[in-house]
Order: C-alpha cells, then structure tokens, then sequence
C-alpha cells in the first residue's frame, strides 16, 4: 500500500496501487495479506460492484501509477485490519474541479455505517487535494441504502439521469467547503 492512510474512527482506508489490484484480481488472499496486512473474506474477492472496474484501473494504473489516490481505496477495520470495502473515485478531478466518489461493502459488513464513514472521509480527504471543488455520486433511485449514505455523508440531490442498466439514477454532490480554498 502506499503511504497515504485516512483514518476514521473505526477504519484505515488507503489507497491500492497496482500489485495489490492484480492480487484482488486474481483473488489471491494470501498475496493480498502479504501486499496489505489485511485480512480478506474468504474466497478473496473485490466488493460487490468493483469486479467490473478493476481492469480498467489496473491498466490505467500501469501507464500512471501515482494516480493509485484517484482510484481504489481499500477500506479496513482498524483493531482486527478485516477488509470491510472499498471507497473509489474516478480519477483526478476534471477541468471543473469536479471528482466522482462510489463506494463497496462486503455483504457482511454491510449496516454497521462503514459506508458512510468512509465515504465523508474521503469527500474530506478529496477537498484537501488541489483543484477539488466538487464531490458527486450517483445512486439508482430504488438503491436505498446508497442514496442513505449520500445524505449521510454531506451530499445533496443535484440532478437525475437515465441508465440503460439500472433505470432512474440520482446525481448527488457536496462542494467544497469556503474554507478549503482549493482552487
């Protein structure tokens, strides 16, 4: 892992870079713990909804391994270093300043309010980065719990769009704080 850790409460999140994804890839639990000190479910897999993203960022991450913040973060307890998620972005901010925040949970970490600790987190850690001006998600409108941690972590209803996949999905954003000042 790198050196970079967010620290909460109950959690560690730090971000995977390549090795690490390649592990979680190939579902290598023993090369995961070796690589992160942290301890997988068993049969070691990427949450739910991060399988599909992850060749992406593993190829991205080949060609510009220092983005490794803008992607993957790995979410884990801090007592027992049990992997509870994921926390992920899509990639540097844009020209508006605009970055996009999605998150993952094992099912049986699910409830416990993971999500959204990491995920305020992270909104927190993303306003300290230079250029960062918005934080946004979006979540299916029938995807109660996602759209729970959105409000939850200090984001707002902003827009609403149409995916061919999932139906109806909710834009939801937070702007940087007055104070931050990253312009």
């Amino acid at each position: 892992m790198m050196d970079i850790r967010v620290h909460t409460e109950r959690l560690e999140i730090a971000p995977l870079v390549l090795d690490e994804i390649e592990a979680l890839l190939a579902e290598d639990g023993v090369r995961l713990r070796e690589l992160t000190g942290v301890l997988f479910p068993r049969p070691a897999a990427p949450p739910p909804y991060m399988t599909d993203p992850l060749p992406a960022v593993r190829e991205r991450l080949r060609i510009r391994p220092a983005e490794a913040p803008w992607w993957n973060w790995l979410m884990f307890e801090r007592e027992t270093k049990r992997a509870v998620g994921s926390v992920s972005f899509g990639g540097p901010a844009d020209e508006s300043g605009g970055v996009l925040i999605g998150y993952a949970i094992y099912e049986q970490f699910e409830g416990h309010g993971y999500a959204t600790e990491g995920v305020k987190a992270m909104i927190g850690w993303a306003f300290q980065q230079t250029g960062v001006k918005q934080v946004s998600t979006l979540a299916p409108v029938w995807n109660t719990p996602a759209l729970r941690v959105a409000e939850n972590a200090g984001m707002r209803p902003v827009a609403s769009n149409e995916d061919d996949d999932v139906g109806e999905v909710l834009v939801y954003a937070v702007s940087a704080p007055a104070s931050v000042g990253s312009a």
